[in-house]
């Protein structure tokens, strides 16, 4: 992977030299290929070509469909024969909130506003449908992030006519209908934009210039978004976490501190935020991933700080636990050969380092 598209990267980095990383990436032209149609309610060139970065970084060698500005309606509902030779496997509908055709107006009764809702979401469904019936293939959807500015304040939540209200009302509709189709997916930009920041998303001269429907410096940030959807529907996301011990899952250094010095618990806050993240590690083995140790450590060390009595995770979690004076590349291997030849091993005990 190059390291200029590894998590947290610098997206401004990636839009100054995406045609050099294409080339880099270019050199080893090796991966499963993959057709995707972007039909887009606004500007999607370059939103497409950091796509196709993340992508060939993971292994997966894209070709693109991309509508005409603004075609998305017409290219799903009446199709066009470029579309229909290119026969997609992916159909990605890029739309946002400035897609939404019938908008509350102020003053609006509540009965009007939802017969509005209803139409616009019954011309997302029709769509959905049209191409589910002509290429049987999978649907991914932005949901409608926030609008940059609210007339009326907080009334926007709660108010019949509020545009904040109408949005979150529609994103509901679309993840009832991502529950009940499994070939469909959302595109969380609602979350994605709030995260990035409303003001910094909503760049008024992108749109005004270009029609991007979000700052250029937040493209990076929303391909790799959607390129992890992509990448899981392929196989291709991860499945493993490979942790350190010392300052990593608790504070401290258990060999030099000893278990009562260690920091992971709710006495301090530096041990409530060791906890949190023990929490939220454990939360993704229940999801399925395997955890793996990758720790310079003395292994009776290692199973004590494992086995502290505040701590989450437990010895039993880990799939393999390293623990040894080996350099972690080395270990790092060692677990990577393991679990591809499916040999791991469900312990609660340390694998001396010299299995291969």
């Amino acid at each position: 992977m190059l390291s200029e598209l590894c998590y947290p990267f610098d997206g401004d980095e990636i839009m100054r030299a995406k045609k050099k990383l294409l080339r880099v990436l270019k050199e080893h032209e090796t991966g499963t290929p993959l057709k995707i149609a972007v039909l887009g309610g606004s500007t999607t060139s370059d939103i497409i070509k950091v796509l196709e970065l993340f992508l060939r970084d993971r292994g997966i060698i894209p070709s693109f469909y991309e509508s005409e500005y603004a075609q998305y309606w017409n290219d799903a509902v009446f199709g066009n024969p470029e579309l229909s030779e290119f026969k997609p496997e992916i159909v990605f509908i890029h739309t946002t909130s400035r897609n939404i055709e019938e908008k509350p107006v102020v003053g609006e009764d509540a009965q009007s506003v939802s017969e509005k809702l209803e139409r616009e979401y019954q011309r997302f469904e029709k769509m959905w449908g049209a191409l589910y019936e002509k290429f049987g293939c999978v649907i991914i959807q932005n949901n409608f992030e926030l609008p940059g500015e609210r007339l009326l304040g907080n009334r926007e939540a709660g108010c019949a006519f509020g545009r904040v209200d109408f949005i979150t009302r529609l994103n509901v509709k679309l993840y009832d209908y991502a529950r009940e189709h499994s070939s469909f997916y959302i595109h969380d930009i609602n979350y994605l934009s709030a995260a990035y920041g409303l003001e910094r998303w909503h760049e008024l001269r992108y749109w005004h210039l270009y029609k991007y429907a979000m700052s250029v410096s937040a493209i990076p940030e929303f391909s790799y978004s959607l390129s992890n959807i992509i990448c899981s529907i392929m196989g291709r996301n991860k499945k493993v976490l490979a942790l350190d011990l010392d300052n990593t899952l608790w504070g401290g250094v258990i060999g030099d501190d000893g278990l009562a010095g260690i920091e992971i618990g709710s006495e301090t806050a530096e041990g409530q935020s060791y906890l949190k993240l023990q929490k939220f590690i454990k939360a993704h083995k229940e999801l399925g991933v395997l955890l793996t140790v990758c720790s310079k450590n003395d292994p009776e060390n290692a199973l004590e700080g494992l086995n502290h009595p505040d701590g989450v995770l437990k010895p039993a979690d880990f799939a393999l636990i390293k623990a040894n004076w080996n350099e972690k590349s080395l270990n790092l291997e060692e677990t990577a050969s393991l679990i591809s030849c499916r040999r791991v091993l469900f312990l609660s005990t340390i694998i001396p380092s010299s299995v291969t």
